[in-house]
């Protein structure tokens, strides 16, 4: 609607007042476009070394996992919070013999076609969550999103990184 009216909009969630994201510039700049937050996400470490079995256990009950990994005799993946107790029940009668570890965690994605390429922004970021004492396990990156997996990150440091990098 705004490219055919030739305007900016703001992008909100329809459960909160807070800020959105502006969309207003081409796809092709390297700037940062929207900030998210995700809350809800638990990681799963089992010690076991049966990956397709687990894999497809997992798939076959309609479970996506994010960021399936496995080093030496563990299994570790992420899933969504909601489906915690039906993975552990799963993993629970399927693999009785193998111990599981649980932790949640908060992910950070910051999105922008080429943000990558722009070291400042990067550094901004790390700049803001050592400010604040945020202990980063893990960064991804793409050449449209950078992500970051932190124990808990609070919404004031959301909108703190939301003033440097979108203005």
């Amino acid at each position: 609607m705004g490219k055919k009216f030739d305007c900016d909009m703001i992008a909100k969630s329809t459960f909160s007042d807070e800020g959105g994201t502006k969309i207003c510039q081409p796809i092709e700049s390297s700037e940062v476009k929207s900030i998210v937050k995700n809350e809800n996400l638990v990681t799963i470490q089992i010690e076991s070394n049966e990956v397709y079995n687990i894999y497809q256990n997992l798939l076959k009950h309609n479970i996506i996992v994010e960021a399936f990994q496995k080093e030496e005799e563990k299994i570790q993946f992420r899933i969504k919070k909601a489906d915690r107790n039906k993975v552990q029940d799963l993993l629970d009668n399927q693999y009785p013999d193998c111990l599981i570890k649980q932790k949640e965690l908060n992910k950070l994605s910051v999105i922008g076609y080429g943000v990558i390429q722009d070291n400042e922004v990067l550094t901004k970021i790390i700049e803001i969550l050592k400010n604040y004492k945020i202990e980063i396990l893990e960064i991804n990156t793409t050449q449209a999103k950078i992500e970051m997996i932190v124990k808990e990150i609070q919404n004031e440091i959301i909108e703190e990184l939301h003033q440097k990098l979108i203005g």
